[in-house]
């Protein structure tokens, strides 16, 4: 039995994150390269409304996975890699590792307040989050948080690509045991 892997519960959670930011992502390109009007010229208002619905949506699901993420590192630590790595490779890891879990949460927190200042409410999946209309409408606000929210989503793509980066180094070049800590199989 393998003992230097992290626990089910959270590589379950590594994975929900991991999935919900791939398709956040994935989304947020739509809307940073075609803009909301753009979007809905090329897939339609009710779509573009969907998209937007599950951008909001999983972007919270992100910050909460995040957030716990953190406090698990912080409250159980990480197993020890067997076979040990160089220094260098562990330094790499925990500068991309915090810098992603970092981004990961204050990006979908800008995220929030700038649809709060734009005056509409924070969707998730079927129900508005309460509280955010006290803030107020404020553009100039909103148009400054979302563009800092969608600079971090490019960082974000940037430190997805150099995990994925890691994953195929350790499995297929190291042909270490790495990626097998946070595998569910």
């Amino acid at each position: 039995m393998q003992t230097n892997r992290y626990g089910f519960s959270r590589r379950i959670l590594h994975w929900v994150v991991a999935l919900s930011t791939l398709g956040v992502l994935a989304i947020g390109m739509l809307f940073f390269f075609l803009d909301v009007e753009g979007t809905q010229k090329w897939f339609g208002e009710n779509n573009t409304s969907l998209f937007l619905k599950y951008h909001e949506s999983f972007g919270i699901v992100i910050l909460i996975g995040a957030y716990l993420i953190l406090r698990l590192r912080r409250c159980n630590g990480v197993p020890a890699y067997d076979p040990p790595q160089s220094l260098l490779v562990r330094l790499v890891g925990k500068i991309v590792h915090w810098l992603t879990l970092v981004a990961l949460i204050v990006m979908p927190i800008l995220g929030v307040l700038a649809v709060a200042f734009k005056g509409k409410p924070v969707q998730f999946f079927k129900w508005n989050l309460p509280g955010t209309s006290f803030l107020g409408t404020h553009e100039s606000w909103a148009t400054t948080l979302f563009h800092y929210h969608s600079q971090i989503g490019l960082v974000v793509l940037g430190l997805v690509f150099l995990h994925l980066l890691g994953v195929y180094v350790h499995g297929r070049i190291a042909h270490d045991n790495v990626n097998s800590r946070m595998s569910l199989i």
